[in-house]
């Protein structure tokens, strides 16, 4: 009699996983919701006024103004209307606007004598504005007092793609650092996600108008303290390389000193800003603090970490650390450049890939989890998940570019509609070519080992057919293709008299894994049904759940004998939700099928050999 397949364990959050849960989705809303809406910089953009003060409202850069068109043009329209003015008769002509006035180095922005309601991060700091492109900026110059009128410019063109991507690398990191901490709690994953939530900075946001007063300094407040709070982070993160174990009692001491450094220099941080553009409080005294303490002190104390982490760690994590503390060194310089040079040597969209430099050691971290284990953490990653990434990616790349050559040509020439035609036809005529590329790309970078697992499948389905006797072929079912493909176990259900399957041969089979079908199960139907191979994804989940527990069953596919089901080939593994690719579905169809001829091959090899050369039938002359 056939039991009642058990039923599928619930699953539920502890109190201490809800509790981490809702503490990631509060600091994830709270990084990315005053960037979200600023995609709508795109086609709504912002006007700069390219100057950067220091903590006293002191301007120290001016960003180089080269004579625009405008001012040519309005130069000779001026020299005509003298011209005609001269002439007897003539109706006067409007005199062109007065030159904007330009901010010097030197100059101190006197933010106490600017309405609360209009003190904006951008009057000090790094000049930008959201709503009015002229401005009435009051000044002192030489110890004398005056009121300028500036002009600000449109974020040009090429900027604009370089503050998308910025915005789109922000998510992505924090979404990262949030999906690395909440899958493996540790110190060191606590760190890195503290690290990503303000590592990858955005650009200026839409929403500071958008807040009346007086709440509109707490987005700010809150981004600012995030900021403060990435070096003591990075130097926690850095800490716990060392040991390689997060959650040793010399990282415990560490983490919390590391986290009073973290909360002092991150209120320390949103304080300075504070002062200066809302409180009118010189702040340069704090500024020049925090940088002692967080550029020098930090930035030698990060290094000496990585320094001591390389010598100590065993050959294959040394030589991930030596590219994590190599991405660390690349990101640095890149900020290095861009807080020397920018605005006064560096136009806005080299600044901005400047700032998107720390999103490197964020990925090489990853591709060190992913394909390292690094950290001890396993991750199962479907490929059927990849392809579809790597689809949508390029999908998107090919949409953003079409889109932005048909806004550039929309803007400058009538022939918007025939750059979308040859768009269009370029995209059909390499359509073709994107499997391929997707595959090389897998294949290069992110599953280096499928190339060999093909070609170990391949080679499995070729000598299957030479097997000369029944455990040769079970050999080349249960170990030889699952060791291939890195599954856990696999078996046969051969056919029983009443219908049904029972393990007759296994590999590794767990002990809480059902033995047997039933005649009835939905799963045997299934298989002597359609006689194709099963593959459990969204679709045959409810299979699944009637007849192997736990959905760890990834593939079944039949065996035939004299134009029958004899039995059913299944693999699995010991993680829920393993999938394979379709190349590697394939392979596997094609082995257990050349198993099915080997099957018969032999068989019938064995008739032959019982009944004799002189029993067989002879072909007729």
């Amino acid at each position: 009699m056939i039991s009642e397949p058990a039923s599928l364990p619930s699953v539920s959050l502890s109190r201490s996983q809800t509790i981490r849960l809702v503490v990631v989705g509060i600091l994830v809303v709270l990084a990315l919701a005053p960037v979200v809406p600023d995609f709508a910089r795109f086609v709504y953009p912002l006007n700069v006024f390219g100057y950067q003060t220091d903590g006293d409202g002191v301007v120290t850069t001016v960003a180089r103004r080269s004579p625009s068109p405008p001012n040519a043009m309005a130069r000779a329209a001026a020299k005509i209307v003298a011209i005609v003015q001269g002439r007897p008769g003539a109706a006067p002509l409007a005199t062109p606007p007065p030159e904007p006035d330009a901010v010097l180095r030197g100059d101190r922005v006197r933010i106490d004598r600017v309405k609360p309601f209009d003190r904006k991060p951008g009057l000090a700091g790094r000049g930008y504005t959201y709503d009015n492109p002229q401005r009435y900026l009051p000044i002192e110059r030489n110890g004398a007092e005056r009121v300028l009128h500036l002009v600000a410019r449109t974020e040009p063109a090429p900027l604009r793609p370089v503050d998308m991507l910025r915005i789109v690398l922000c998510i992505v990191a924090v979404a990262l650092g949030a999906m690395l901490f909440l899958v493996k709690p540790s110190i060191a994953t606590a760190a890195f996600f503290v690290f990503c939530l303000a590592a990858v900075e955005a650009p200026s946001t839409f929403l500071d108008p958008m807040i009346p007063m007086p709440w509109r300094p707490i987005p700010a407040w809150i981004h600012d303290t995030m900021r403060g709070a990435v070096r003591p982070a990075l130097l926690l993160f850095a800490l716990c390389l060392i040991d390689g174990d997060a959650d040793a009692p010399r990282e415990r001491v560490f983490t919390w000193l590391v986290a009073a450094l973290a909360l002092a220099l991150g209120t320390l941080n949103a304080y300075a800003q504070w002062s200066l553009n809302y409180a009118a409080i010189p702040a340069q005294e704090l500024d020049s603090a925090l940088k002692i303490a967080s550029t020098y002190v930090l930035n030698a104390l990060i290094v000496i970490a990585l320094l001591v982490a390389f010598v100590r760690a065993p050959g294959n994590d040394r030589h991930r650390i030596s590219w994590i503390a190599v991405a660390f060194v690349f990101a640095g310089i890149a900020r290095f450049a861009s807080d020397t040079w920018y605005p006064g040597h560096v136009n806005g969209w080299q600044n901005g890939l400047l700032v998107s430099a720390s999103i490197v050691p964020i990925a090489t971290i990853w591709i060190a989890v992913v394909r390292h284990q690094f950290f001890n953490v396993d991750f199962v990653v479907s490929r059927a998940v990849v392809y579809v990434s790597l689809t949508a990616a390029v999908i998107g790349t090919i949409t953003v570019c079409e889109e932005i050559g048909t806004y550039v040509f929309y803007q400058n020439t009538d022939l918007a509609y025939g750059v979308l035609i040859g768009v269009s036809l370029l995209v059909g005529a390499f359509t073709g070519k994107l499997v391929a590329v997707l595959d090389h790309f897998v294949d290069r970078f992110i599953f280096r080992d499928r190339r060999q697992q093909r070609q170990a499948l391949e080679f499995i389905a070729g000598y299957i057919l030479d097997a000369e006797t029944v455990e040769d072929v079970y050999r080349a079912l249960l170990q030889d293709a699952p060791h291939a493909l890195q599954l856990s176990f696999g078996g046969i259900l051969g056919r029983q008299p009443d219908g049904g399957y029972r393990l007759a041969q296994s590999y590794d089979w767990p002990d809480d894994l059902t033995i047997q079908l039933g005649p009835s199960d939905e799963l045997t139907r299934a298989i002597t049904r359609t006689r194709g191979a099963l593959t459990f994804t969204g679709k045959d989940t409810r299979l699944i759940q009637h007849s192997f527990p736990n959905e760890r069953l990834t593939f079944a596919a039949p065996l035939f004998f004299d134009r029958t089901v004899s039995g059913i080939v299944v693999y699995g593994h010991n993680v829920s939700g393993l999938d394979l690719d379709p190349d590697e579905r394939e392979h596997l169809v094609r082995v257990v099928a050349h198993a099915s001829i080997a099957l018969n091959t032999i068989e019938l090899n064995r008739y032959r050999n019982a009944a004799g050369p002189a029993s067989l039938p002879m072909p007729a002359t």
